[in-house]
């Protein structure tokens, strides 16, 4: 268990959460979208089931205290505010709620101290507006964003080898370009059964392929994209110090 001081009083409080040594570069990840359903719970648990990273998340209510050992899990309540995680512990934070609302302070609290923040969006008019809405959100308090374009389906007459190239990826970065400019990247994961999976199994799609034969064949593009995804992020934002916000 580590401790936290905190700036203002300078008092020593515990975060509850032991160090992971699963991955030696230190990052910390947020993962949100103000919208539900586009994949931030899946794509959290797959990251702290796989990489041993801690889990925080503002959902009080959730299944992930039967997947995750307690001390790799914290739950609060959304108008609580996290800790400042010290930089030994790798952490990831599912996040829910709206920073309009009650939930603004575990939010703000999360994102501002997170090397990253991934926005899942799937080509959904609703997860696209809400997707666009939460990057520009978040904008003020983190400038490290990358969209995970999520439950991507390859349509009938659709042929390309790159998922990035599949209808629904090029329309999810064409809205986000139009809606928040083009410097943001955008990371194809296609639709899989494996997401429910992973909680039916309590593994990560790796420890999935990994004891199925089967599945190692199944899930291997998903996982593909998966590492992709997380290679993406550590070598471009892991120990880099935070940009201020502007």
């Amino acid at each position: 268990m580590t401790t936290e001081t905190t700036g203002k009083t300078g008092t020593t409080r515990e975060t509850g959460l032991t160090e992971t040594t699963g991955f030696t570069g230190k990052m910390k990840i947020t993962v949100y979208n103000m919208k539900g359903s586009a994949g931030k719970t899946p794509i959290s648990t797959n990251i702290a089931l796989d990489k041993e990273y801690a889990l925080a998340t503002n959902e009080p209510y959730n299944l992930l205290d039967t997947i995750l050992p307690e001390e790799r899990l914290l739950s609060l309540q959304p108008e609580e505010e996290f800790p400042a995680f010290p930089d030994e512990i790798d952490v990831v934070f599912d996040l829910a709620g709206l920073m309009s609302r009650d939930a603004r302070p575990s939010i703000v609290s999360a994102v501002s101290q997170s090397d990253v923040v991934l926005v899942p969006i799937f080509n959904e008019l609703k997860s696209l507006h809400a997707g666009v809405h939460t990057i520009k959100e978040l904008l003020p308090f983190n400038r490290n964003l990358v969209v995970v374009a999520t439950k991507l389906e390859k349509r009938k007459g659709e042929v390309f080898t790159d998922w990035s190239e599949s209808e629904d990826a090029k329309n999810i970065k064409a809205v986000v370009e139009y809606g928040v400019g083009s410097g943001f990247p955008v990371l194809p994961l296609k639709f899989s059964r494996v997401f429910d999976t992973i909680f039916e199994q309590e593994r990560s799609i790796r420890q999935i392929m990994e004891a199925d034969p089967l599945a190692r064949y199944t899930y291997r593009d998903v996982a593909a994209q998966f590492d992709n995804i997380f290679n993406y992020i550590e070598q471009n934002y892991a120990q880099q110090k935070r940009p201020q916000p502007v």
